[in-house]
């Protein structure tokens, strides 16, 4: 499986004490899409990924997607945190023109 597009949505809650920095959504294969991965900024400044949840009726929360190798995992995280850090830098370099 190969990842064919990915794409980023800033979403950034910082002001309001959240982590979120972007909603993104991948395609494989150019046949299956995957909404709403959430980009997280960790308390040490480093990006992780959460795959869609949803919660259930005892309050916890489910993995709607999860991967189940550990490759593919990293895969999709480097694809969207890369793109991520692509898409920041360039709104950065655009601000400073």
């Amino acid at each position: 499986m190969k990842i064919t597009d990915v794409r980023i949505y800033p979403f950034d809650t910082g002001r309001i004490g959240g982590r979120v920095r972007a909603v993104a959504e991948i395609v494989i294969d150019d046949i299956l899409l995957i909404r709403d991965i959430k980009v997280i900024e960790s308390k040490h400044g480093g990006l992780f990924i959460n795959f869609p949840k949803k919660k259930s009726s005892s309050n916890r929360f489910l993995e709607i997607v999860e991967p189940l190798s550990k490759e593919f995992a990293e895969e999709v995280r480097r694809a969207v945190v890369d793109k991520y850090k692509e898409l920041i830098n360039i709104n950065l370099e655009e601000n400073l023109d």
